[in-house]
């Protein structure tokens, strides 16, 4: 009697587990069958709730490397691995996941690059440089606001940009990460100007008193310096006495009448 109970059971169980086994195959024959619902983006906004990409520009993408609407596509045509391939190929993309979700929607998750400067360089060509010194390249109608970087700057290379060797862009770079860090300073800083010595000056967005910096070395001090005078310095003597300040040298800031 005991044996055959056990015998039952297994054959039951055996049952059990061959119509959840039917069970599965049949749902994963219908999904494989079944077509996109949707097209789902959720771009994480840059600093200040700016996109430099649009829901509509990764549709448009979609349909050009596919040939057709991804909501046209059936389940088993969708490359998921292809299609974030193909956005983090985007220079305005720093990192993208795509997946299928449990209704079939194609749901896309998209990091954008950061940019810290708007660089016009001396061939007076324009493009943006992130946080980690990628280059993105300006668009049409997209304008992130960020300090101008213009002057005697060097032709973008990222290699010299992020290694030792003194370049006036690697020197703006860091001055633009140091400006981005800072609240009070990217309030104050519109451009970031380079001289022909090589000397960086930034122009306040109120009043047009040049305030030169030489170089990034010991910049976070340079700035603890200019806003001390300009939160105890400057209203003592009035905005109008100084043309200009130098926080070139190593602890001095000098008013230039």
């Amino acid at each position: 009697m005991k044996n055959w109970t056990q015998i039952r059971n297994r054959i039951l169980w055996a049952v059990a587990l061959l119509g959840i086994g039917v069970l599965l195959v049949m749902s994963v024959h219908h999904k494989s069958n079944a077509n996109v619902k949707d097209l789902v983006v959720f771009i994480k906004p840059i600093k200040g709730d700016k996109n430099l990409i649009s829901d509509k520009e990764i549709e448009d993408g979609f349909r050009k490397l596919l040939g057709y609407d991804v909501r046209e596509a059936k389940v088993t045509e969708i490359n998921l691995a292809e299609l974030e391939e193909f956005l983090v190929k985007d220079d305005r993309v720093k990192k993208a996941e795509v997946f299928l979700d449990s209704k079939n929607k194609l749901t896309v998750w998209l990091v954008q690059r950061q940019p810290i400067v708007r660089v016009v360089d001396d061939a007076n060509f324009s493009y943006y440089i992130d946080e980690d010194g990628d280059k993105i390249a300006t668009r049409k109608g997209v304008a992130v606001r960020v300090p101008l970087a213009t002057g005697y700057i060097g032709i973008y290379d990222k290699e010299s940009l992020l290694s030792e060797k003194p370049s006036t862009l690697r020197e703006v770079y860091l001055a633009a990460k140091e400006i981005m860090n800072d609240p009070f300073i990217e309030a104050l800083v519109e451009q970031i100007d380079v001289n022909q010595e090589k000397d960086l000056l930034l122009i306040p967005k109120i009043g047009r008193q040049e305030i030169k910096i030489g170089s990034a070395e010991n910049i976070t001090e340079k700035f603890d310096n200019l806003k001390s005078m300009y939160k105890d310095g400057i209203p003592m003597v009035g905005w109008q006495k100084y043309r200009g300040i130098n926080l070139k040298y190593k602890g001095q800031v000098i008013g230039e009448l």
